[in-house]
């Protein structure tokens, strides 16, 4: 956490205070707010990323997470993508599996362009073909210390000049900005349901993959 000041709530909009403090709603509007203003997301997420638009509108981001709360099947990836965004999430930012970042990234892809629908399912089969090719077997079958390096040599790569990293930081995009808007991850950035921080501070896991 940095030393940053809280927002008080004479700072929250009147409707939007309430007896119980600063309610999820309009913690998700500083939220979003900080990276339209040009502060980043702990993965080094940018405004101009997809997640972006949704992070914008918080009664869509309930309704998105309420509806993956409750799916049981995959509402737009297939089996396999799903199970592949769900270790791939947990792997690039640890606790993404019980924030359910996959079920509420699959409820956000199925209102999204055609275009970014592509653009995520060939990130996630980047990954899968990196997998295969240096280890034989897909994302989900292979270990976690080999996904841990695969993510590492993807996260060095120059950006310039390696389509992986450029998938990876993508992908990372998705997932930080996913977990962050879930409560698990807003009250790892000081949300409390009174007060919140002005500024984000960076993504406090030891393990997370920010470069």
């Amino acid at each position: 956490m940095n030393d940053r000041p809280f927002i008080p709530l004479e700072q929250v909009e009147p409707q939007q205070a309430t007896d119980n403090g600063v309610p999820r709603r309009a913690a998700l509007q500083i939220l979003a707010g900080a990276v339209g203003a040009g502060f980043a997301l702990p993965s080094g997420a940018e405004a101009q990323h997809p997640i972006h638009q949704h992070l914008a509108n918080p009664s869509a981001v309930e309704q998105a997470q309420k509806a993956a709360a409750a799916a049981s099947v995959p509402e737009f990836l297939d089996e396999h993508q799903a199970k592949t965004l769900e270790a791939l999430a947990e792997a690039i930012v640890p606790g993404s599996t019980s924030a359910r970042v996959a079920p509420f990234l699959d409820q956000l892809l199925a209102v999204e362009s055609p275009q970014t629908q592509r653009a995520f399912v060939g990130a996630l089969g980047a990954f899968d073909m990196a997998a295969t090719k240096k280890h034989g077997k897909g994302w989900v079958t292979i270990t976690a210390a080999e996904q841990d390096a695969l993510l590492r040599e993807a996260s060095a790569a120059d950006l310039k000049t390696s389509a992986l990293r450029a998938q990876f930081e993508s992908l990372k995009g998705w997932i930080a900005g996913a977990y962050y808007s879930s409560e698990q991850g807003m009250r790892e950035l000081g949300w409390t349901g009174n007060v919140f921080h002005q500024e984000l501070p960076g993504c406090s896991h030891p393990d997370g993959h920010k470069a």
